[in-house]
């Protein structure tokens, strides 16, 4: 570490980084209290492993009694400092991961069933903030680790006694004491997981981490930040949007191209490159809108000094920036006081990585409506992957016309339990094929389906959705219209659409559906709209899954099986009962394969029958 940097900071500020590291792992340090009177604390993280992240206890090796050999479960109670709420936990040798001997260290992998711990600190954080953790440094793992003082009333910061030039016994690499903190030096030993964990400790090199973290955190902020925008000819661009302009007009000077000016929408703009400064007077709260169709935006490298603490609308905020390809700038952004992130990226075409966006607290959220909407060049989610959605509602839109992903693994472990719109959620995902990661979201509060995976033309096989809960769904139109590689609804058989009323354009244009078995049992009795249901789906050839089918509630049936070119006799509509019914305009127009209609004969309908055969007719019944 240089001696420029060392003179960089003062002692007062170099305290001040101190309370910052513990605000951020307050919350993950414990207190442990043993029946045998043993005492000392433990801190959570997450270890990184295979490809994983593997969530352990650290302490020390006595305390947890290392060389006791039996198998049988220990209780220890842990007392999370800020809090004092106390949670047992069970542990044993099977639960070692590794011990140190002479570094005097034990790691104990924290179970599934013992999940109410990390369900209690959200240690999914650790995972998603880990740059505050610095759990990897310079490629190096390091684990910060507090201990109590005397009478182990709250923790003591290692990094104060550093600072403090307070001695500390590193001579863990000659195995004769034990350190004062689990910050050692380089150590490797073999883990019950068959894999080996580098522990690395320098302290010149924490150090000048510790100071680069507080020059970070000390220069985050900025009330003044440039952005770049560039033209092609000098024209008049909008810049900032109308709705950002009146919430901020008090809080944002301007000064474009070296003029001074209020905050404003639109402004003509030099050919070439404009630079535009924003001077924050106010603390800003809401950034709807912010660079709305700001299509000549191109550079936002300072936004990363933006305060974002405070705002709560993120909505809009980069709506249409189709020359925005890098959002770097955002990785660090503190947006946990965020609830609406509605259209936020809405047709950013240009933009293809959103790894910036993956250690973004969310977990307030409620509004994801369209976020990433006409993201065009965007293949997979992977960032989004420790995303908490928990809290969110509405979720249409939010992919839609993203039509180069073709990986959505990340959101297998997203809890949509609150959602209630998930209508276009997929929309026009035409290279999507695989859709497996969905398979346990629970959708029980979900209302609204339309066009959830329409014009997904790579979508084969459903499976994946053979367990969802859609009991609370009320309109499911174009749910899977021109899914044209489609065959089969097998796995639709369980579904409960009891409550569901429009069923219009469902399976419209699935060219390829030969099978719809699966509806066999559906429970369509609220169902009013049943138009263009199975529209020109030309392989489909047997319709007798429907003949239990309860259609009394309906009323328009107009083009449901229009252009069924392949479909053989209508059996399965025989015993319907259609009285309520008021259009049934081309019904079964262009179904040129009909050998017959004498299973129609006992509908109960008020017109010339054979409007159901005939194009162009849109007869209604009052």
């Amino acid at each position: 570490m240089s001696d420029i940097i060392r003179e960089k900071l003062s002692k007062e500020q170099l305290m001040e980084l101190t309370k910052k590291i513990e605000y951020h792992l307050e919350n993950y340090i414990c207190k442990i209290e043993l029946k045998n009177g043993e005492i000392g604390t433990g801190f959570f993280c997450k270890i990184p492993f295979n490809n994983n992240l593997l969530p352990v206890l650290i302490t020390n090796d006595h305390i947890l009694n290392k060389d006791d050999k039996d198998n049988t479960p220990n209780i220890i109670n842990l007392i999370i400092n800020s809090e004092e709420k106390e949670i047992e936990i069970g542990y044993s040798r099977k639960n070692y991961i590794s011990s140190y001997n002479n570094a005097d260290i034990t790691l104990i992998e924290i179970k599934p069933n013992e999940d109410k711990i990390f369900n209690y600190l959200e240690l999914d954080n650790i995972s998603k903030n880990k740059q505050n953790l610095k759990l990897e440094y310079k490629n190096k793992l390091i684990n910060i680790f507090y201990y109590p003082n005397e009478d182990h009333s709250e923790p003591l910061c290692l990094t104060k006694n550093i600072i403090e030039n307070k001695k500390i016994n590193n001579d863990c690499k000659n195995g004769e004491d034990s350190p004062d903190s689990p910050l050692f030096s380089l150590k490797e030993s073999e883990m019950y997981h068959d894999i080996s964990l580098n522990i690395k400790l320098n302290y010149d090199e924490f150090i000048e981490y510790a100071i680069d973290e507080f020059n970070k955190y000390n220069n985050k902020y900025k009330n003044e930040i440039n952005l770049i925008y560039k033209t092609d000819k000098e024209a008049s661009e909008r810049i900032f949007g109308y709705t950002f302009v009146e919430n901020n007009k008090n809080n944002i000077e301007l000064i474009i191209n070296g003029n001074k000016t209020d905050l404003i929408s639109i402004y003509k703009l030099e050919k070439g490159e404009n630079n535009i400064k924003i001077i924050i007077k106010n603390k800003i709260t809401n950034l709807e809108n912010m660079f709305y169709s700001s299509k000549s935006l191109k550079n936002i490298k300072e936004l990363e000094y933006l305060d974002t603490r405070d705002v709560n609308n993120f909505s809009g905020m980069f709506y249409d920036c189709s020359s925005l390809s890098d959002i770097k700038a955002l990785q660090n952004w503190n947006v946990s006081n965020g609830n609406n992130f509605s259209c936020m990226f809405y047709k950013c075409s240009s933009l293809s990585d959103i790894k910036a966006l993956q250690n973004w607290n969310v977990s307030n959220g409620n509004n994801f409506k369209g976020i990433f909407y006409g993201c065009s060049l965007l293949s997979d989610l992977k960032a989004l992957q420790n995303w908490d959605v928990s809290n969110g509602n509405n979720f249409e839109d939010m992919l839609y016309g993203c039509s180069s992903l073709s990986d959505i693994k990340a959101l297998q472990n997203w809890n949509v339990s609150k959602g209630k719109d998930f209508s276009s959620m997929f929309y026009g995902c035409s290279s999507l094929s695989d859709i497996k990661a969905l398979q346990n979201w629970n959708l029980a509060f979900g209302k609204y389906f339309k066009y959830m995976f329409c014009r997904c033309s790579s979508l084969s096989n459903i499976k994946a959705l053979q367990n969802w809960n859609v009991s609370n769904g009320k309109n499911f139109n174009n749910m899977f219209s021109r899914c044209s590689s489609l065959l089969d609804l097998n796995a639709l058989k369980n579904w409960n659409v009891s409550n569901g009323e429009d069923f219009s354009y469902m399976f419209y244009e699935c060219s390829s559906l030969l099978d719809i078995n699966g509806l066999k049992s559906w429970d369509s009795s609220n169902g009013k709209n049943f138009s263009y249901m199975f529209y020109k789906c030309l392989s489909l050839s047997d319709i007798k899954s429907l003949l239990n089918w309860n259609v009394s509630y309906g009323t328009y049936f107009s083009y449901m099986f229009y252009g069924c070119s392949s479909l053989l006799d209508l059996n399965g509509l025989q015993n319907w009962n259609v009285s309520n019914g008021k259009d049934f305009s081309c019904m079964f127009y262009n179904c040129i394969s009909l050998s017959e209609n004498e299973e129609l004969k006992y509908w109960n309908i008020q017109f010339d029958f054979w409007t159901l055969f005939m194009e162009n007719i849109n007869l209604l019944i009052n």
